[in-house]
């Protein structure tokens, strides 16, 4: 019958029974109004408390006036034990250990049996254990009663009461007692959580949800957390393929830049990019009919010098046969360089390829200069994959490694890749440093050309999958931090 006022939940914390005594005339429903007035003010006071020691205090000492006992004494249950935290009659900083250890003993006797306690006993169905209360009574020689207070259930701290001359506890008596600390004990309990520590509190909430858990119409949720513990455990601890990963592209294995022999204008363009090409086919065509004016000339001024020699020689005029002699190997030495220059208008493969840059049909005409950029050609038997690392994963690629690469155009197919070289210099790429990481194809593809893009993963160790996704986050941070520190 008492144990739903001692244990009112949160939720209905100012729930007062005005039914435990029936009222039949004024003068009970008047008394009926005061008692609800008293505990009200209690609450209230006790709320206006700025710690949980001033509040305890204050209930102590408003229950002994107002009971008329001779000594009220609270304890709080915290981890298993019980401390003495307030008393009305008492100096806690010297309090006999001898007494303060009965106080608590009868308090934990209390605290276990989850119900009011008094000696001398009260008459009740109820087996009760009263060692601990009895050796407090035969040291104080008063009569002992101690309330346990709790929500929910949960018992957190105990009031012990004593009145002296020997008068044993009424039921009623110990009744408007507990009816007095139906509000107390949520105002002393609201205070309580709010001076312990947040780990603390989490400890607790976390201990009452498992103890929640365990009741078996919540077999489901419990399987359900269960589940997901050992997702997460496998995600956090079991390792697995580590992988760097990164932009990357195809090139040839080799690749060499056309260039212009020489000044002239562009005559004709045989390709474009992705035309293929083998050894020696045409690839450009310079303008010829400059040069064939220079070797004209060039000609005309051999012939001359030649006709001078011989004059020279037949006047036996060494010295004009050696100025002759001179000119002549000069002008030769021009037409070999003309010569050369029109053998190299026409401008041939060097090799089978194909044509990854330079689109020349729209520039016929054009002048160019010599060593201006013409056309660049790539092998295509043979092929590299260049992958973009960032600098913040760069440091655990090695030669050597393997990896995969699928390719935008070719996402359902996958290629293995060996790393053959880092490249020692970063280059700004989006906003970001990466590293050219040079890898090669484990077999050459037919079918794939330079310029084709796709994305790289590279294989370098093993660790859990937890760290593997939030490790690129975490350095990112930590770089951020440095930086912010200095």
């Amino acid at each position: 019958m008492l144990e739903p006022l001692i244990n009112s939940g949160l939720g209905a914390p100012c729930q007062l029974d005005h039914t435990a005594r029936p009222a039949s005339n004024d003068g009970d429903h008047a008394q009926a109004l005061r008692d609800a007035q008293a505990r009200i003010a209690l609450f209230a006071a006790l709320l206006e408390s700025e710690t949980l020691s001033v509040a305890a205090h204050r209930l102590a000492a408003t229950l002994a006036v107002d009971g008329g006992f001779d000594r009220v004494s609270i304890g709080l249950c915290e981890r298993g034990r019980t401390r003495l935290i307030a008393s009305s009659h008492l100096d806690l900083g010297q309090t006999p250990p001898e007494l303060e250890q009965l106080l608590l003993g009868a308090m934990d006797e209390a605290l276990e049996q989850g119900h009011s306690l008094t000696c001398p006993a009260i008459e009740s169905d109820t087996i009760q254990v009263l060692v601990e209360h009895q050796l407090l009574q035969h040291q104080v020689n008063a009569a002992i009663a101690t309330v346990p207070l709790g929500l929910s259930g949960e018992h957190f701290a105990a009031v012990c009461v004593e009145r002296r001359g020997g008068t044993q506890f009424t039921s009623s008596e110990l009744l408007g007692l507990e009816q007095r600390l139906v509000l107390a004990a949520p105002a002393l309990r609201w205070m309580h959580a709010a001076h312990q520590s947040w780990h603390r509190r989490a400890r607790q909430a976390l201990w009452r949800y498992w103890a929640a858990l365990r009741r078996p119409e919540r077999n489901n949720r419990r399987r359900m957390l269960i589940g997901a513990f050992l997702v997460a455990a496998f995600v956090a601890l079991v390792p697995l393929e580590d992988h760097v990963g990164g932009r990357a592209r195809i090139e040839g294995f080799e690749q060499r830049t056309i260039s212009a022999p020489t000044d002239s204008f562009i005559k004709t363009a045989h390709v474009r990019p992705g035309d293929i090409v083998k050894a020696g086919d045409p690839l450009v065509d310079l303008l010829e009919a400059d040069l064939h004016l220079e070797r004209e000339r060039w000609t005309s001024q051999l012939v001359q010098h030649e006709n001078a020699y011989a004059s020279a020689m037949a006047r036996s005029d060494r010295f004009a046969a050696a100025t002759s002699i001179a000119r002549v190997s000069e002008a030769q030495a021009q037409l070999a360089l003309v010569d050369g220059q029109l053998a190299r208008a026409r401008i041939a493969a060097p090799f089978d390829a194909q044509v990854i840059q330079g689109d020349l049909s729209q520039s016929i005409g054009a002048p160019v200069r010599q060593g201006d950029t013409l056309l660049t050609l790539a092998t295509i038997d043979r092929q590299r994959v260049v992958v973009e690392v960032d600098e913040v994963d760069i440091a655990r690629v090695k030669p050597g490694q393997a990896g995969q690469l699928a390719l935008s155009s070719l996402p359902w197919e996958q290629h293995d890749l060996v790393v053959d070289r880092i490249a020692p210099i970063s280059k700004p790429v989006d906003g970001r440093n990466v590293f050219e990481v040079v890898a090669r194809l484990s077999a050459s593809q037919a079918d794939l050309r330079p310029g084709l893009l796709g994305r790289a993963e590279l294989v370098t160790g093993r660790a859990p999958v937890l760290w593997a996704w939030t490790r690129h986050a975490l350095l990112r941070l930590r770089v951020s931090l440095w930086s912010w520190l200095e």
